[in-house]
Protein backbone atom coordinates (compact mmCIF):
# COMPACT_ATOMS: atom_id res chain seq x y z
CA UNK A 1 0.00 0.00 0.00
CA UNK A 2 1.29 3.47 -0.90
CA UNK A 3 2.17 5.78 1.94
CA UNK A 4 0.02 8.91 2.19
CA UNK A 5 1.14 12.53 2.00
CA UNK A 6 0.95 15.42 4.42
CA UNK A 7 -0.25 18.65 2.82
CA UNK A 8 0.63 21.97 4.43
CA UNK A 9 -2.30 24.16 3.43
CA UNK A 10 -2.27 27.92 4.07
CA UNK A 11 -5.63 29.48 4.81
CA UNK A 12 -6.67 33.16 4.63
CA UNK A 13 -5.32 35.55 7.26
CA UNK A 14 -8.61 37.40 7.33
CA UNK A 15 -10.24 37.65 3.93
CA UNK A 16 -11.82 34.33 2.89
CA UNK A 17 -11.52 35.30 -0.78
CA UNK A 18 -7.75 34.81 -0.47
CA UNK A 19 -8.02 31.03 -0.27
CA UNK A 20 -6.80 29.26 -3.42
CA UNK A 21 -8.71 26.82 -5.61
CA UNK A 22 -6.00 24.26 -4.97
CA UNK A 23 -6.32 24.65 -1.19
CA UNK A 24 -10.07 24.00 -1.37
CA UNK A 25 -9.53 21.00 -3.63
CA UNK A 26 -6.93 19.45 -1.32
CA UNK A 27 -9.01 20.04 1.81
CA UNK A 28 -11.96 18.28 0.16
CA UNK A 29 -9.91 15.33 -1.07
CA UNK A 30 -7.78 14.43 1.96
CA UNK A 31 -8.91 11.87 4.51
CA UNK A 32 -8.28 14.06 7.52
CA UNK A 33 -7.55 17.69 8.40
CA UNK A 34 -5.36 18.65 11.33
CA UNK A 35 -6.46 22.04 12.66
CA UNK A 36 -4.95 24.36 15.23
CA UNK A 37 -8.47 25.14 16.50
CA UNK A 38 -11.25 22.87 15.22
CA UNK A 39 -13.93 25.49 15.95
CA UNK A 40 -12.19 28.16 13.89
CA UNK A 41 -11.45 25.62 11.15
CA UNK A 42 -15.05 24.42 11.16
CA UNK A 43 -16.31 27.91 10.29
CA UNK A 44 -13.84 28.20 7.41
CA UNK A 45 -14.59 24.75 6.02
CA UNK A 46 -18.34 25.32 6.18
CA UNK A 47 -17.86 28.49 4.10
CA UNK A 48 -16.51 26.36 1.24
CA UNK A 49 -18.66 23.26 1.72
CA UNK A 50 -15.75 21.12 2.95
CA UNK A 51 -16.93 18.16 5.04
CA UNK A 52 -13.61 16.42 5.71
CA UNK A 53 -13.08 15.14 9.26
CA UNK A 54 -11.16 17.38 11.66
CA UNK A 55 -8.94 16.70 14.65
CA UNK A 56 -6.97 19.19 16.70
CA UNK A 57 -3.24 19.75 16.24
CA UNK A 58 -1.83 22.59 18.33
CA UNK A 59 1.21 23.52 20.40
CA UNK A 60 -0.01 21.56 23.43
CA UNK A 61 -0.55 18.23 21.63
CA UNK A 62 1.99 18.30 18.78
CA UNK A 63 4.20 15.70 20.40
CA UNK A 64 1.39 13.32 21.35
CA UNK A 65 -0.29 13.55 17.93
CA UNK A 66 2.85 12.75 15.97
CA UNK A 67 2.79 8.96 16.21
CA UNK A 68 -0.94 8.87 15.48
CA UNK A 69 -0.48 10.96 12.35
CA UNK A 70 2.46 8.88 11.13
CA UNK A 71 0.47 5.67 11.62
CA UNK A 72 -2.40 6.99 9.54
CA UNK A 73 -0.09 8.21 6.78
CA UNK A 74 1.61 4.81 6.71
CA UNK A 75 -1.75 3.16 6.09
CA UNK A 76 -2.15 5.29 2.95
CA UNK A 77 -4.28 8.17 4.24
CA UNK A 78 -3.62 11.68 2.98
CA UNK A 79 -3.72 14.40 5.63
CA UNK A 80 -3.82 18.20 5.49
CA UNK A 81 -2.51 20.53 8.16
CA UNK A 82 -3.97 24.02 8.60
CA UNK A 83 -3.47 26.74 11.19
CA UNK A 84 -6.00 29.34 12.29
CA UNK A 85 -4.62 31.78 9.71
CA UNK A 86 -1.82 31.82 7.18
CA UNK A 87 0.87 29.22 6.62
CA UNK A 88 1.33 26.26 8.99
CA UNK A 89 4.75 26.05 10.71
CA UNK A 90 5.33 29.84 10.48
CA UNK A 91 4.80 30.95 14.10
CA UNK A 92 2.16 28.22 14.14
CA UNK A 93 2.18 24.48 14.87
CA UNK A 94 3.60 22.05 12.31
CA UNK A 95 7.38 21.99 12.51
CA UNK A 96 7.50 18.95 14.81
CA UNK A 97 5.48 16.68 12.52
CA UNK A 98 7.34 17.96 9.45
CA UNK A 99 10.72 17.05 10.98
CA UNK A 100 9.46 13.60 11.94
CA UNK A 101 8.05 12.90 8.49
CA UNK A 102 11.25 14.00 6.76
CA UNK A 103 13.19 11.58 8.98
CA UNK A 104 10.84 8.78 7.89
CA UNK A 105 10.97 9.89 4.24
CA UNK A 106 7.22 10.51 4.12
CA UNK A 107 6.28 13.06 1.48
CA UNK A 108 5.28 16.58 2.46
CA UNK A 109 3.56 18.93 0.01
CA UNK A 110 3.49 22.63 0.90
CA UNK A 111 0.94 24.78 -0.91
CA UNK A 112 1.57 28.50 -1.48
CA UNK A 113 -0.83 31.00 -0.04
CA UNK A 114 -1.57 33.79 2.39
CA UNK A 115 1.16 34.88 4.78
CA UNK A 116 0.97 37.95 7.02
CA UNK A 117 4.74 38.54 7.23
CA UNK A 118 5.31 38.72 3.48
CA UNK A 119 2.10 40.69 2.93
CA UNK A 120 3.28 43.43 5.27
CA UNK A 121 6.86 43.34 3.97
CA UNK A 122 5.67 43.84 0.39
CA UNK A 123 3.70 46.94 1.43
CA UNK A 124 6.35 48.30 3.80
CA UNK A 125 8.54 50.31 1.45
CA UNK A 126 11.56 48.93 3.31
CA UNK A 127 14.26 46.59 1.98
CA UNK A 128 12.57 43.50 0.52
CA UNK A 129 15.73 42.00 -1.00
CA UNK A 130 17.16 40.94 2.35
CA UNK A 131 15.10 40.38 5.48
CA UNK A 132 14.80 38.17 8.55
CA UNK A 133 11.63 36.86 10.15
CA UNK A 134 11.85 36.88 13.96
CA UNK A 135 8.19 36.00 14.61
CA UNK A 136 6.93 36.66 18.14
CA UNK A 137 9.48 38.00 20.61
CA UNK A 138 9.85 36.19 23.93
CA UNK A 139 7.37 37.81 26.31
CA UNK A 140 9.91 38.69 29.02
CA UNK A 141 13.21 37.89 30.65
CA UNK A 142 16.74 37.37 29.40
CA UNK A 143 15.60 35.78 26.12
CA UNK A 144 13.63 38.88 25.19
CA UNK A 145 16.54 41.20 25.96
CA UNK A 146 18.94 39.08 23.92
CA UNK A 147 16.55 38.98 20.97
CA UNK A 148 16.09 42.75 21.09
CA UNK A 149 19.87 43.22 21.04
CA UNK A 150 20.13 40.96 18.00
CA UNK A 151 17.45 43.03 16.28
CA UNK A 152 19.30 46.27 17.09
CA UNK A 153 22.46 44.97 15.40
CA UNK A 154 20.74 43.15 12.54
CA UNK A 155 21.75 44.41 9.14
CA UNK A 156 18.55 43.83 7.15
CA UNK A 157 14.78 44.33 7.48
CA UNK A 158 13.24 42.61 10.50
CA UNK A 159 9.73 41.15 10.56
CA UNK A 160 7.94 40.65 13.88
CA UNK A 161 4.51 39.45 14.91
CA UNK A 162 2.87 41.07 17.91
CA UNK A 163 -0.38 40.91 19.85
CA UNK A 164 -2.37 44.13 20.47
CA UNK A 165 -1.87 44.08 24.24
CA UNK A 166 1.93 43.90 23.83
CA UNK A 167 2.49 46.28 20.90
CA UNK A 168 3.27 49.33 23.08
CA UNK A 169 5.72 47.36 25.21
CA UNK A 170 7.54 46.11 22.11
CA UNK A 171 7.73 49.57 20.55
CA UNK A 172 9.02 51.01 23.83
CA UNK A 173 11.62 48.25 24.13
CA UNK A 174 12.84 49.04 20.60
CA UNK A 175 13.21 52.69 21.64
CA UNK A 176 15.18 51.62 24.74
CA UNK A 177 17.51 49.69 22.42
CA UNK A 178 18.25 52.95 20.61
CA UNK A 179 16.00 52.24 17.62
CA UNK A 180 13.61 55.16 18.06
CA UNK A 181 14.71 56.78 14.79
CA UNK A 182 14.46 53.59 12.74
CA UNK A 183 11.63 53.44 10.24
CA UNK A 184 8.97 50.88 11.03
CA UNK A 185 5.72 49.76 9.43
CA UNK A 186 2.94 48.50 11.68
CA UNK A 187 0.43 46.44 9.69
CA UNK A 188 -2.78 45.79 11.62
CA UNK A 189 -5.63 43.41 10.76
CA UNK A 190 -4.12 42.65 7.35
CA UNK A 191 -6.64 41.76 4.58
CA UNK A 192 -9.54 42.46 6.95
CA UNK A 193 -12.11 45.26 7.00
CA UNK A 194 -10.09 47.51 9.31
CA UNK A 195 -6.68 46.86 7.76
CA UNK A 196 -4.30 49.68 8.68
CA UNK A 197 -0.67 50.52 7.91
CA UNK A 198 1.22 53.05 10.00
CA UNK A 199 4.57 53.99 8.47
CA UNK A 200 6.88 56.20 10.52
CA UNK A 201 9.83 56.15 12.89
CA UNK A 202 9.51 53.83 15.89
CA UNK A 203 9.13 56.64 18.43
CA UNK A 204 6.33 58.23 16.39
CA UNK A 205 4.46 54.95 15.97
CA UNK A 206 4.78 54.45 19.72
CA UNK A 207 3.21 57.86 20.28
CA UNK A 208 0.48 57.07 17.75
CA UNK A 209 -0.59 53.89 19.54
CA UNK A 210 -0.57 55.62 22.90
CA UNK A 211 -3.46 57.66 21.53
CA UNK A 212 -5.10 55.06 19.27
CA UNK A 213 -6.36 51.82 20.80
CA UNK A 214 -4.21 49.05 19.22
CA UNK A 215 -6.73 46.39 18.22
CA UNK A 216 -6.13 43.24 16.19
CA UNK A 217 -3.01 41.31 15.33
CA UNK A 218 0.08 43.21 14.22
CA UNK A 219 2.95 42.64 11.82
CA UNK A 220 5.94 44.94 12.32
CA UNK A 221 8.58 45.49 9.65
CA UNK A 222 11.59 47.33 11.08
CA UNK A 223 14.31 49.02 9.08
CA UNK A 224 17.61 47.14 9.28
CA UNK A 225 20.90 48.65 10.43
CA UNK A 226 22.35 48.76 6.91
CA UNK A 227 19.39 50.62 5.41
CA UNK A 228 19.18 52.98 8.39
CA UNK A 229 22.89 53.84 8.19
CA UNK A 230 22.71 54.40 4.43
CA UNK A 231 19.65 56.63 4.83
CA UNK A 232 21.24 58.73 7.55
CA UNK A 233 24.49 59.03 5.58
CA UNK A 234 22.56 60.12 2.50
CA UNK A 235 20.58 62.67 4.49
CA UNK A 236 23.75 64.06 6.06
CA UNK A 237 25.47 64.23 2.68
CA UNK A 238 22.56 66.12 1.17
CA UNK A 239 22.56 68.50 4.11
CA UNK A 240 26.31 69.08 3.85
CA UNK A 241 26.07 69.64 0.10
CA UNK A 242 23.21 72.10 0.53
CA UNK A 243 24.87 74.09 3.30
CA UNK A 244 28.29 73.96 1.65
CA UNK A 245 27.14 76.03 -1.30
CA UNK A 246 25.87 78.74 1.02
CA UNK A 247 29.04 78.60 3.11
CA UNK A 248 31.23 78.88 0.00
CA UNK A 249 29.28 81.87 -1.23
CA UNK A 250 29.47 83.61 2.15
CA UNK A 251 33.18 82.81 2.42
CA UNK A 252 33.84 84.25 -1.02
CA UNK A 253 32.02 87.47 -0.14
CA UNK A 254 33.76 87.89 3.22
CA UNK A 255 37.21 87.36 1.74
CA UNK A 256 36.39 89.64 -1.18
CA UNK A 257 35.36 92.28 1.34
CA UNK A 258 38.76 92.11 2.99
CA UNK A 259 38.15 89.88 6.01
CA UNK A 260 41.13 87.75 6.99
CA UNK A 261 40.93 84.01 6.34
CA UNK A 262 41.08 83.00 10.01
CA UNK A 263 38.35 85.44 11.02
CA UNK A 264 36.09 84.41 8.12
CA UNK A 265 36.56 80.70 8.88
CA UNK A 266 35.85 81.15 12.60
CA UNK A 267 32.75 83.23 11.90
CA UNK A 268 31.26 80.83 9.33
CA UNK A 269 32.11 77.65 11.21
CA UNK A 270 30.23 79.01 14.24
CA UNK A 271 27.33 80.16 12.10
CA UNK A 272 26.88 76.97 10.08
CA UNK A 273 28.49 74.43 12.43
CA UNK A 274 30.82 73.48 9.59
CA UNK A 275 34.25 71.89 9.95
CA UNK A 276 36.92 74.62 10.30
CA UNK A 277 39.64 72.67 8.53
CA UNK A 278 37.42 72.13 5.53
CA UNK A 279 36.53 75.84 5.37
CA UNK A 280 40.18 76.82 5.73
CA UNK A 281 41.15 74.61 2.77
CA UNK A 282 38.42 76.22 0.64
CA UNK A 283 39.60 79.68 1.70
CA UNK A 284 43.18 78.82 0.69
CA UNK A 285 41.93 77.67 -2.70
CA UNK A 286 40.27 81.08 -3.19
CA UNK A 287 43.54 82.77 -2.26
CA UNK A 288 45.53 80.65 -4.73
CA UNK A 289 43.21 81.42 -7.63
Amino acid sequence: MAIGKLYLVPVPIGNYADITYRAIEILKEVDLILAEDTRTAGILLAEFGIETSLISYHQHNEQSRTEQIISRLETGENIALISDAGMPCISDPGSIIVKNLIAKEIEIVALPGANAALTCLAASGLNTDYFTFFGFLPVKGKERIEQLKKIADHEFSIILYEAPHRILKTLKDLIVQGLGKRRIVAGRELTKKYETYVRDEVENVYQYYQKENPRGEFVLVLEGQAEFSARIHQAESKFDEGIEQQVIEDLRQLLHGGMKIKSAVNFLSDKYKTNKNKLYQIALEFKDR
